[in-house]
């Protein structure tokens, strides 16, 4: 899904995306899909986006496999986690600026359109 040489603002966007989307695999009658709407404003930071998910990635992934709900989505999402972890820790800790936050939002919208293709029956 990423483009080769994305800075590591946007790939923060698509894997941030990513996140959201497990989280809503694993439970996806909580009323929290991932949207465009979705993105980032001027004092948010990746890292802390990310760690107001509370991903348990062991309920996550048994919930959605074991309870029935979404296995080959889960399959998929967890495909897409390694094409879109930034290069450097820095990207995920820094409140953004206005550039980086922009490249963060594309990354975002980018990821959760390619997720939306390849699982609209869950995203769609």
């Amino acid at each position: 899904m990423p483009e080769q040489r994305e800075s590591d603002a946007r790939l923060a966007g698509r894997l941030y995306a990513t996140l959201r989307v497990l989280k809503f695999v694993a439970d996806p009658h909580s009323g929290q899909r991932p949207t465009a709407e979705d993105e980032f404003g001027g004092k948010d930071s990746p890292h802390a986006r990310i760690r107001a998910l509370k991903l348990d990635l062991f309920e996550d992934l048994v919930s959605a496999v074991q309870k029935g709900r979404h296995a080959e989505a889960a399959a998929e999402v967890l495909r897409a986690l390694p094409s879109v972890v930034p290069s450097q820790r820095a990207a995920l800790d820094a409140n953004l600026g206005e550039r980086p936050l922009a490249e963060f939002n594309a990354g975002y919208r980018a990821q959760l359109a390619g997720l939306r293709e390849a699982l609209p029956e869950l995203l769609g």
